[in-house]
């Protein structure tokens, strides 16, 4: 097994703390302050696409030093860490869907409604939260 790149991790965390406060900010508003302006849900589209690519590339890179395998797409990188035991099968579940979603964004983008956007806000910021936290105990064990 060769070593996670701690600091690779680290910028990427990073990556993801920032963009999550921006979404939190986004999350504060009301929907209709949220739909009323194109800014607010375009941003959230852009930073919900940036913070999910951030979290793929950790656990890709996770999956990588540790040879669990090669997914072969974006949903089975969650699925290979939740069969592997680092997260559980709730988790992977979870950051499944997340990946479809930014599917989705990128090439389904007329199919995005902007109240679902606001929903996500407002409902799962906390799973992007959890990714941050399970990252951080795996760099601080290895």
């Amino acid at each position: 097994m060769i070593e996670i790149d701690k600091k690779k991790i680290l910028d990427k965390l990073q990556v993801i703390q920032d963009t999550l406060s921006k979404l939190v900010i986004l999350s504060e508003l009301s929907e209709d302050e949220f739909i009323e302006d194109f800014k607010n849900y375009d941003s959230a589209k852009y930073n919900l696409v940036k913070v999910i690519e951030a979290i793929i590339d950790i656990s890709n890179h996770i999956i990588a030093r540790r040879k669990l395998g090669i997914p072969k797409t974006f949903s089975d990188t969650f699925e290979i860490l939740g069969k592997s035991g680092l997260i559980s099968k709730d988790e992977a579940e979870t950051y499944k869907r997340m990946a479809r979603f930014r599917n989705r964004l990128v090439h389904f983008y007329q199919e995005v409604n902007d109240r679902e956007v606001y929903k996500i806000l407002k409902n799962n910021l906390l799973d992007i939260e959890r990714f941050i936290n399970f990252v951080e105990k795996l760099i601080t064990r290895d």
